[in-house]
């Protein structure tokens, strides 16, 4: 991540962006200012944050794995403590709760996630609709296995997590009539892979689904890459909220757009 561009894009972000609640369309209004809303809790929330500080403060040694950009598994990379993984590759609180909204509003059945980590965000959207199916997708066979034992511990039987590359999955881990309601796009940060694994999921995808892209503004190459995303004819309204982004499809809005928000400074806040 280039730190500079970041805090640049963020200082332009807030002052051509609009208040979360100035959407005309009534869906984006309801599904915005519900999945914002700090009052909308769940009983699981602090148990999955106990979690989290407890990967922040692991002192525990793993080795990390290499898969670059292709579908074949590498060589060891090096090794790396779980905290620092904690601390910089978890999206953040806020951003957890707004997926565990999102699920809960749109009642999202069939849900995937590229890009596990250590499972933290998978465990918030599994707690949306404990009926839904999460899978969930994560290289690292040390991270996956840190993961899985996140989710045995809370007890999360919904989550299916594949340790396999996201092109392997792509490839055997989907059936040909599956239909994809949410999508959440966290691995690979760059233009090339956003465009390569927005395509090749296209198939599985309805004027329903919903997508978040997450770290949209990475760097001025993933930047790009959300913007080239945005500008395909069959989506029908994007919303930047700047740490993430947002596809629709739906074919009954009445205008298409590409919406700039700031979201609640509250759940921002609470959200560091």
């Amino acid at each position: 991540m280039s730190r500079t561009y970041t805090a640049t894009q963020y200082l332009s972000h807030f002052f051509r962006s609009k208040r979360w609640d100035s959407f005309h369309s009534p869906f984006l209004f309801s599904l915005i200012t519900y999945c914002s809303d700090d009052r909308i809790s769940h009983p699981l929330f602090e148990s999955i944050e106990r979690k989290r500080r407890d990967l922040r403060q692991s002192k525990e040694v793993i080795e990390r794995h290499d898969f670059g950009a292709g579908t074949s598994y590498h060589q060891i990379k090096n090794t790396d403590v779980i905290s620092r993984i904690a601390r910089h590759a978890l999206s953040l609180p806020f951003q957890c709760r707004f997926l565990y909204r999102l699920v809960d509003f749109t009642k999202a059945r069939q849900i995937v996630e590229l890009g596990t980590s250590l499972g933290i965000s998978s465990a918030y959207l599994a707690i949306g609709s404990p009926t839904s199916r999460v899978d969930t997708v994560e290289g690292d066979p040390e991270v996956a296995n840190v993961a899985q034992k996140i989710f045995d511990q809370l007890r999360l039987d919904n989550i299916h997590l594949h340790n396999m590359t996201f092109d392997s999955f792509i490839a055997k881990g989907l059936t040909a009539d599956r239909r994809i309601d949410l999508l959440f796009l966290d691995g690979h940060h760059t233009s090339a892979a956003l465009w390569k694994y927005y395509h090749a999921l296209k198939p599985y995808m309805s004027d329903q689904t919903i997508i978040m892209v997450d770290d949209i503004y990475w760097s001025a190459d993933m930047t790009d890459g959300w913007k080239k995303i945005t500008a395909l004819p069959e989506v029908t309204q994007s919303v930047d909220c700047f740490h993430f982004g947002l596809l629709f499809f739906k074919k009954d809005f009445l205008n298409r757009e590409n919406h700039c928000i700031r979201l609640p400074l509250m759940g921002l806040l609470r959200g560091g």
